[in-house]
């Protein structure tokens, strides 16, 4: 049995070129003995000699007739019988091909899905990173805001707010069931 699936593919390959040979051979000798005729040509007088020549000429010509539909008949069988055994074999081994593919399809998608996985996973620990430094810098942004608010309360002489936080959440990428979600998490004002 092949090892690799390009001495398979190759076997494949050389079973169909067989079989296709046995086909066409196949074929030609069902032309071959559809076109099997006997002449008869009757004699021009009836006399005895002449039918009884007659006769003994068709006995032959019949004879040499039945003994050529034989040895096509025969031959017919061999081809017949080498194509049951070579379609089969070719059945078995295009399964045995058909099942490598699927191994290496299956292969390869496992491999994408390690592959995906680790570049999924480093994005989301980029993604976690870049919205921890984010809400580090939030919180700077409100400390320097309600450092800067009373000196601006006082220029303006009346209440003012610097920095209105709207927001209240940050992006947070976790780890749920078979993937990965987007969620918000409240910012930590601490």
């Amino acid at each position: 049995m092949s090892q690799t699936l390009p001495e398979l593919q190759t076997e494949v390959r050389t079973l169909q070129a067989e079989i296709a040979t046995l086909q066409e051979s196949r074929e030609k000798l069902y032309k071959q003995r559809s076109s099997c005729r006997v002449a008869v040509s009757f004699p021009k007088n009836n006399t005895p000699e002449a039918i009884a020549e007659f006769y003994q000429q068709t006995a032959a010509f019949g004879e040499q007739w039945l003994q050529q539909l034989e040895e096509i008949d025969q031959e017919t069988r061999t081809i017949e019988k080498q194509f049951q055994q070579k379609e089969s074999v070719l059945n078995y081994k295009q399964a045995e091909m058909e099942k490598m593919l699927a191994g290496q399809h299956w292969q390869e998608i496992e491999n994408k899905i390690q592959t995906g996985e680790k570049h999924l996973q480093a994005q989301t620990r980029r993604i976690n990173q870049i919205a921890a430094q984010l809400e580090a810098e939030i919180r700077t942004l409100k400390m320097l805001s309600d450092e800067f608010s009373p000196s601006y309360a006082e220029w303006f002489q009346q209440p003012i707010q610097v920095v209105e936080f709207s927001a209240k959440t940050i992006p947070q990428a976790v780890a749920k069931n078979n993937g990965f979600v987007l969620e918000s998490k409240e910012i930590n004002w601490e």
